[in-house]
């Protein structure tokens, strides 16, 4: 059965589903300035293959995988070994691509990502790594969507007001030490963690674990009433934050305890700012009353987790994690973690637990869409600051 809980909670929320982006011309209601819609072809399986045979030249060859830096690396077999699966991904996932010289770009991205997969599932009991919506990205497209790994020290760099998220009161701290304890823990059996959305190829992580964070922390203090709100609000508005460039999660809380946050149906996700803020438009927008930092580690942020809700966290990222396609739980190295890292990136934790294998686990909300993970949400080791999970956890109350 489940634990009784401070808020428990029901509401309308359904099964994660992807908030798809809306093009320039949905987007016209809410600006003045005209744009110009990009016209999108789609590739269909038959001109990819025929584009394929162009490349290929008839020769394919029985390597079971490609290095692109080797001398002997042969583009063309790379292309034709992966041809027939690209064309059932751009199926599956009803991709469409600007040219044909995008979809020939997007088959090598997706070839050479099915290489790094295969290398990755290398002698695992099963497969852990597969294919997704970010399949066909290069790796400096998936590096555009984490904040540069200087982020932080640039931001120290700058001239900042006073930080907005404070440290938690020592009261509050001993009142949630004192609080029920659990083997595991899960807010969306409460029906309070909010659909899954997509950052697209925009480093907007920033600003999508700040709203996922308000989406639930409202759901809790407000049962039923599900908001679903929107991360172009802090792109176009909060102009203390970089939108695609990144942003800083108490520069976000700050503009949303002062702003709020316009609904997602007023103000749709567009990956980019725009060259305006129009949140000035809409009424009843959704703003949080305080943030804090909770102390970095695995006790306060469960303390946290079970009485109030889910925790607000950054973490580095390895480029393996793109692919990550399982219920077992991600376990980075301390070697991975120190070495291989790429970018940060900001989630929502959402849950623990203990896998059946023994491996305590963080239950993380992630912004790649529904096809990354299980259905948008992954297992992260818990407890020992695996990619600095524990670092900077922040807890929030509508």
């Amino acid at each position: 059965s489940l634990p009784s809980t401070p808020a428990a909670m029901k509401s309308n929320v359904g099964e994660s589903r992807d908030y798809l982006f809306v093009d320039d011309a949905t987007y016209q209601k809410f600006a003045e300035k005209k744009r110009r819609a990009l016209r999108l072809v789609i590739i269909s399986g038959a001109l990819a293959l025929a584009s394929l045979v162009l490349l290929s030249v008839f020769y394919i060859t029985d390597d079971s995988t490609f290095d692109s830096s080797s001398p002997q690396f042969d583009e063309t077999a790379l292309l034709s070994k992966h041809a027939a699966n690209f064309v059932q991904f751009t199926s599956r996932f009803n991709k469409q691509y600007e040219s044909k010289k995008h979809a020939q770009a997007a088959l090598r991205n997706y070839a050479l990502q099915m290489e790094e997969v295969a290398r990755l599932n290398e002698g695992l009991d099963e497969p852990t790594y597969g294919e997704n919506e970010m399949s066909d990205w290069s790796d400096e497209e998936f590096r555009k969507t984490l904040l540069p790994l200087d982020f932080y020290d640039r931001l120290r760099d700058a001239n900042e007001e006073e930080e907005f998220i404070e440290r938690m009161p020592k009261k509050l701290q001993r009142a949630l030490a004192d609080g029920p304890k659990y083997d595991s823990f899960d807010w969306r059996a409460y029906n309070i963690v909010t659909p899954v959305k997509a950052q697209g190829k925009c480093g907007s992580c920033w600003a999508f674990a700040a709203t996922a964070t308000v989406e639930s922390a409202w759901l809790i203090k407000n049962r039923n009433d599900t908001r679903i709100l929107s991360e172009q609000t802090l792109l176009d508005c909060d102009l203390s934050n970089d939108a695609c460039g990144g942003g800083d999660e108490d520069k976000a809380f700050r503009f949303i305890h002062r702003e709020g946050l316009a609904y997602l149906s007023d103000y749709p996700y567009m990956a980019k700012r725009q060259n305006s803020c129009l949140a000035d438009s809409f009424n009843n927008r959704t703003k949080i009353e305080v943030a804090y930092f909770l102390n970095p580690d695995q006790d306060s942020m469960i303390d946290w987790l079970t009485n109030f809700g889910p925790v607000n966290i950054g973490m580095s990222v390895i480029q393996p994690m793109r692919a990550w396609n399982s219920s077992k739980v991600f376990y980075p190295t301390k070697e991975q973690c120190k070495k291989e890292v790429i970018g940060l990136h900001a989630m929502l934790v959402v849950g623990y637990g203990t896998s059946d294998e023994g491996e305590p686990y963080w239950l993380i909300k992630n912004s790649w869409g529904t096809t990354f993970g299980e259905k948008g949400f992954y297992r992260h080791y818990r407890g020992t600051n695996a990619c600095f999970v524990e670092d900077e956890p922040v807890g929030i109350l509508a």
